[in-house]
């Protein structure tokens, strides 16, 4: 077994070593305050999120611009008073070991509030993929005052303490936009052809490194490939790094696709195999002599370390399963691989419950991303007898949480085996990780000192005999048939 020797090896960045080449990629959180300042929720998540392990940690978006502000609880860093808050975040970072960077960003035409407001900007006055509403197109003043805004946001983050920064053009925002034909229907210099139409990424780097001077490393995340219908190519970006690079990137971090992109692929679902995409990787690295940052739902530290070894990449993003299990990392290095939770890829709790219900970072699978500062984490001062009934996921959550929190802990399950319809799910193809979720939770609420009981139902009786002191019911639903004309057809009517 590889003892991870090239993905924790040491990289310098101009004058910036780096411990090793795990990256937490940027992951919106909406934890922020609604006037666009750091709160203690995100300073708490990312604490727990750098005890992984991880030698560079770049943040959620930034807004570099009042008029570029992807919603209420973005982080921003066009203002001096931002500075203070974001000082904190780096702080904690800094504490651990790692390495931060701010992603710099524009929502330009993708933003749902801009839209609603008539304040969305974008290169032309195309509508968004998502929202179907069109942003003003941008003028000469527009786009030179977006160039500045960029470069003192990474002005400001330079002196709130951050290592780098990080240009965010990828995934069909503004610097993204411009890019794109389909976005970027411009006559003047800022448009035409593809080495036109990098101008203003071009400029963009170039102010950056001006406002933060030469030993300071930027980095620009892109999206390597387009992946819609007539979008650009993979060999479009290759003719247009060594002038990024001469601009003044430090790294390139290799991502794909836009809204728009079909299937999902840029918070790609569990079909699709980690690292599916490190031949864009390897394919910028081809042009480039800078450090390259591969990127497609990596979860395993091992495998990560194989493709370093193999030179298709430098540096590895695992992004969701950061929120799974921050302590894959650790987990790989101290021989306990088999206790890391794998990110399912759902997206239920990061991707989905920001874009469509407005709420804040959570986990399917992890109850304390998120709620890092509500998560108990000292033992009870009371220890009580505690029954779960029902061994599903809820349930062997419920037990293991307990069990960590110094109670006597008993989990029945009627089953056979516990997972509850999760073992059905397990059954489908690609889905196979799900039961090792399962697996993995009973396993951890043994662990922790829960005693799990199969093929045992409970009754009142039992209760009533058993005195526990607490009980938790989490035997899950039972199907309701509702009361509507014709619902007892056959299929054949």
């Amino acid at each position: 077994m590889s003892k991870l020797e090239h993905l924790l090896q040491p990289i310098t960045v101009r004058n910036l070593q780096i411990p090793n080449r795990v990256v937490m990629p940027p992951m919106g959180s909406n934890l922020g305050n609604k006037d666009g300042t750091v709160s203690d929720a995100n300073l708490a998540y990312f604490k727990r999120r750098v005890q992984s392990g991880a030698g560079f940690i770049i943040t959620e978006i930034t807004s570099v611009h009042p008029d570029g502000t992807a919603s209420p609880r973005t982080l921003c860093v066009y203002d001096d008073r931002f500075i203070p808050g974001l000082a904190k975040m780096a702080d904690v970072v800094h504490q651990q070991g790692a390495k931060i960077a701010m992603q710099l960003h524009h929502v330009g035409r993708e933003g749902y509030y801009l839209l609603q407001e008539g304040r969305a900007l974008g290169p032309s006055a195309i509508a968004s993929y998502i929202y179907r509403v069109k942003p003003r197109e941008m003028s000469i003043e527009d786009i030179q005052e977006t160039i500045a805004a960029f470069g003192q946001g990474a002005r400001r983050a330079r002196e709130a303490g951050f290592d780098a920064v990080e240009l965010h053009a990828a995934h069909g925002y503004l610097l993204m936009q411009f890019l794109s034909q389909h976005c970027n229907q411009r006559t003047d210099e800022y448009g035409g052809d593809f080495a036109g139409r990098s101008r203003f990424i071009v400029e963009c780097l170039q102010e950056v490194r001006k406002q933060v001077g030469e030993d300071f490393p930027i980095s620009i995340r892109i999206s390597a490939e387009e992946i819609i219908k007539d979008g650009y190519s993979v060999e479009d970006m290759q003719s247009i790094m060594p002038r990024l690079v001469e601009a003044g990137a430090d790294i390139i971090h290799a991502s794909f696709g836009t809204h728009g992109s079909p299937g999902g692929i840029t918070s790609a679902p569990v079909e699709y195999e980690p690292g599916f995409k490190v031949e864009l990787a390897r394919k910028i690295k081809e042009v480039v002599k800078v450090p390259v940052i591969a990127v497609g739902r990596f979860t395993d530290p091992f495998m990560a370390d194989e493709i370093i070894s193999r030179g298709d990449a430098d540096m590895i993003a695992f992004g969701r399963q950061h929120l799974a299990d921050p302590d894959f990392l650790i987990n790989a290095r101290e021989g306990r691989s088999q206790q890391t939770f794998e990110c399912l890829a759902c997206n239920q709790g990061c991707i989905e419950r920001l874009l469509f219900e407005q709420g804040s970072i959570r986990c399917a699978i992890n109850p304390e991303t998120g709620q890092e500062l509500e998560y108990p984490v000292d033992a009870a001062k009371k220890s009580k007898r505690v029954w779960v009934i029902g061994g599903g996921p809820g349930g062997l959550t419920a037990a293991s949480e307990a069990a960590r929190l110094g109670h006597e802990v008993t989990l029945f399950e009627a089953e056979p085996e516990t997972g509850g319809q999760v073992t059905l799910a397990a059954r489908v193809p690609y889905k196979e990780v799900y039961g090792r979720w399962i697996e993995k939770l009973a396993a951890r609420a043994t662990r922790h000192g829960a005693e799990i009981i199969t093929s045992q139902g409970v009754t009142r009786e039992m209760i009533q005999t058993g005195h526990p002191d607490e009980v938790i019911l989490a035997s899950g639903a039972r199907p309701v048939k509702p009361d509507i004309p014709g619902i007892n057809l056959s299929t054949a009517d």
